[in-house]
């Protein structure tokens, strides 16, 4: 996780992009519209079928047209001519968690629609399609060639502004500009978003989450972690808010499913959203991140866990509440645990000062590049020493300070609480509070007072211990924290759960009835949010906004050294939610300690895991039934197994949750939903023998969809291949 990126340009240079391709086969993150010059050769000799075209076209079908952003987190892959959405369980956790009840618990007990009338609709899930890229890094640079010195930062924005706009189609698109190579170079992306979204299918939790966090980011797994959606749109196949009116969305392409299976040595691309890497950071980034980052999101993360489990223990509908955030995370939590683990084992930081040694001799010995490059190196240095304690304050304020969802909450009063500063007429004010209403009357809905209150005593010990000195809250010397809470942070925390407005429904609704800018000064809850949020635009935004930029200057020179030095290396970009391909082949590997693992799990193997009862390993009595009889159906291999999970060496990371395992012939195979424990420091550095991609088989899906849950209308409604 990086900090905010606020960007200045003082180079222009305008780069051969062809100097940025290749690498090997299963590393690297690959731009589409880039593929043909770049990686179709290396693709086809490992085992791809299709043509450029058919993989990433603006004007014929492709695969990029069967491929969406899911809620702008995940990865989903249309699967049906009607709108048929397949992704990962985990992705849909949060609309499986809200649509459950104690009654009818679909994290518990699974969901499934046996006709369209029965599909839920997911409010505020949305999913986004790429109608097309494009390169605009001569139109940016360009503008900024033409504007005095200081003046480049606003002449870049006043540019992708124009850019998006008449991309935008009067509105019908949505625009992205997004820089690659470290601000050395510019695409558009241009995105069409349907917002009727509903659920269809999603096996139980013992499913689609079997291992729980204990088998998270581990191998062998067996995890069906799979669930179903569908997308809706209006008569003319447009986006259209939801109505009952609405039909299945056509698609232009969609996935054929392959029955076939994988084996050892196949071909596999993976196509999605990846979030964020940073595969190209000094060795004093690295520094930052294993000795001030990781451990404090660790430590937090992990009391937060601890406070939240305790209370979900005590209650069924509180762990379906809090299911979600949760799930999230633990996941977080033993990423940074992993990543931290495998940059003390390999210590990047020495491999990253060894090549630095061996670029700044390859600088020293050429005039011309010295005089470009001999400060880069110094500079990132200073930078990242000028400030030892950002990262770690960064952490502890987002990890910690708006831990409490009581902060949240009074987020949404901070524009009614402007409105009465300014003596706002009363129509705006109460305009304002209704607005407000609803979206309390939500909030509170699934509140646990107790879990906040402990996670509010937590923010307090961090906030007032654990930062650095300008970075303590201002409320720990106020009259109210020095006498009413008597210096306590558990008194704090109880007069905020005992008279805040944001801790009780019944109190916010009497405040909303009748606003008041006197309640809202007096309030304990409010004194702590509008302390944080001083604490963070005082001392901690000015420090990320300046630092940064500095940093974003340096590391756009250190990419063009990077590129000069290595030219015989082809490089790609980091991930930043664009739509990315990957590529490589079906493989086993040994663990960082020599452990040889296999490369397919099979249904036989559930059975050894289970553990009746247990949260994490339970498995339902159909499925053991099943697996017992070898009751596979048509989707047993050849070898009679049910294939569960399968290994492939493709380069993935967050946001690739959900994304289509696609094959040479451009069908379904699988579904992606994790890395191994190897693949933790994958998102800084690259290993090829070790880094993993976990995928569900897709014959599983089928298995579950079609013999567990009899659900065969919709493997019915998808095109399946042998």
């Amino acid at each position: 996780m990086r900090t905010l990126k606020i960007r200045f340009i003082f180079l222009i240079v305008l780069f051969n992009h062809a100097a940025f391709a290749g690498g090997p086969p299963d590393e690297g993150m690959w731009l589409p519209l880039l593929l043909k010059d770049y990686n179709y050769v290396e693709m086809e000799r490992l085992g791809l079928k299709l043509t450029p075209e058919q993989i990433y076209s603006v004007n014929n079908a492709s695969l990029k047209d069967a491929i969406v952003q899911l809620g702008g987190f995940c990865t989903a892959e249309v699967i049906s001519n009607e709108g048929l959405l397949l992704t990962n369980h985990h992705c849909a956790y949060d609309a499986i968690a809200t649509s459950s009840t104690e009654e009818n618990n679909y994290l518990r007990d699974g969901f499934w629609a046996m006709n369209r009338g029965e599909e839920i609709p997911i409010e505020g899930l949305t999913v986004t399609f790429l109608v097309r890229m494009v390169d605009v890094s001569a139109r940016i640079f360009d503008r900024i060639s033409t504007v005095e010195e200081g003046e480049e930062f606003m002449a870049e924005a006043e540019e992708q502004q124009l850019i998006e706009q008449e991309f935008s189609e009067n509105g019908r698109y949505r625009v992205d500009v997004k820089n690659m190579f470290n601000g050395n170079a510019y695409y558009a992306f241009v995105y069409e978003t349907y917002s009727d979204i509903r659920l269809v299918g999603a096996p139980p939790s013992s499913v689609g989450k079997f291992g729980g966090d204990t088998d998270n980011w581990m191998w062998p797994r067996h995890t069906g972690d799979f669930s179903m959606l569908r997308i809706y749109a209006s008569d003319d196949n447009a986006p259209a808010s939801y109505s009952s009116s609405n039909k299945p969305f056509a698609p232009k392409h969609f996935l054929p499913v392959s029955t076939s299976g994988l084996s050892k040595g196949d071909f596999t691309m993976i196509m999605g959203y990846p979030a964020s890497t940073d595969r190209y950071l000094t060795s004093f980034e690295v520094a930052e991140t294993q000795n001030h980052e990781d451990p404090v999101y660790i430590d937090v993360l992990e009391k937060r866990l601890a406070i939240m489990k305790a209370e979900m223990d005590k209650s069924e509908a509180t762990k379906i509440q809090y299911a979600s955030d949760y799930a999230s995370l633990a996941n977080s939590a033993k990423y940074f645990r992993g990543q931290l683990r495998g940059l003390k084992k390999f210590d990047l930081i020495s491999q990253k000062q060894a090549y630095e040694k061996r670029l700044t001799t390859w600088i020293n010995a050429d005039d011309t590049r010295k005089s470009k490059y001999s400060e880069v190196l110094k500079s990132i240095e200073q930078t990242i020493a000028s400030d030892n304690t950002l990262s770690a304050d960064n952490g502890y304020v987002n990890f910690a300070g708006f831990a409490p969802e009581f902060a949240t909450r009074g987020i949404k009063l901070l524009r009614l609480k402007r409105s009465l500063e300014s003596e706002s007429t009363q129509s705006t004010i109460d305009e304002q509070a209704g607005e407000v209403l609803k979206l309390m009357n939500e909030a509170f809905e699934s509140y646990n007072p107790t879990m906040d209150e402990n996670l509010c005593v937590m923010a307090l010990d961090y906030m007032k211990s654990s930062v650095s000195e300008n970075m303590v809250m201002d409320l720990f010397a106020s009259k109210f924290y020095l006498k009413k809470a008597k210096q306590s942070n558990e008194r704090f925390a109880s007069l905020v759960f005992s008279k805040s407005i944001l801790t009780d429904k019944e109190r916010m609704d009497k405040f909303l009835s009748k606003p008041s800018l006197k309640t809202l000064e007096k309030d304990p809850g409010m004194m702590y949010l509008n302390s944080l949020i001083r604490a963070y635009r005082s001392s901690l935004q000015p420090r990320l906004a300046a630092r940064q930029g500095t940093l974003d200057e340096q590391k756009e020179i250190y990419f063009r050294l990077l590129q000069e030095k290595e030219n015989a290396k082809k490089f790609y970009p980091d991930a930043n939610f664009t739509m990315r391909l990957t590529y490589g082949t079906v493989q086993p590997y040994n663990s960082w300690e020599g452990k040889p693992f296999e490369t397919f799990t099979y249904a036989e193997q559930i059975l050894d895991k289970y553990k009746a009862g247990d949260e994490e390993f339970d498995v339902p009595e159909k499925l053991r039934t099943l697996i017992k009889n070898k009751d596979y159906g048509s989707y047993a291999g050849s070898n009679g197994k049910l294939n569960v999970c399968f290994l492939h060496n493709t380069d993935i990371t967050g946001g690739n949750s959900g994304s289509p395992v696609i094959n040479g012939k451009g069908e379904l195979v699988g579904v992606a939903f994790d890395g191994n424990w190897e693949s933790m420091t994958s998102d800084l550095f690259w290993q090829d023998e070790y880094v993993r991609t976990i995928s569900v088989d897709v014959r599983y899906v089928l298995f579950i969809i079609d013999k567990y849950a009899g659900a065969s209308h919709l493997i019915d409604e998808m095109k399946l291949v042998k």
